[in-house]
């Protein structure tokens, strides 16, 4: 298996392993958090999903979406003081890593 497919592969599971935690915490919480919360766990599936496939639009969703829920996430957490820190902190790691993985891939298709 070549570099690129694995790293792939990892983003891919990363991405749908934070998107089962975002859901399962979506029944934790209401309003407009559960919504938002619930939206991005569908996302992050689907993006891991697409990168399990292999398709090269999911490499750039890869990165812009875990990073503008990384965004919303701390924004949620520092300005409005919800959120626990015990989610926040593996969620922020795996999607950090999951750019990194997708950024990474896209990076070695051009060389």
């Amino acid at each position: 298996m070549d570099v690129i497919k694995r790293v792939r592969l990892l983003a891919a599971s990363l991405l749908v392993l934070s998107g089962i935690i975002h859901l399962a915490l979506a029944a934790f919480t209401a309003g407009i958090e559960m919504a938002v919360t619930a939206l991005f766990g569908l996302l992050f599936v689907a993006i891991g999903i697409g990168l399990f496939v292999g398709k090269r639009l999911f490499n750039y969703l890869g990165v812009v979406v875990p990073l503008i829920g990384m965004s919303l996430g701390v924004y949620s957490y520092v300005a409005m003081k919800r959120g626990s820190i015990s989610i926040l902190l593996p969620c922020a790691a795996m999607n950090t890593i999951a750019i990194l993985c997708s950024c990474y891939a896209r990076a070695l298709r051009y060389i």
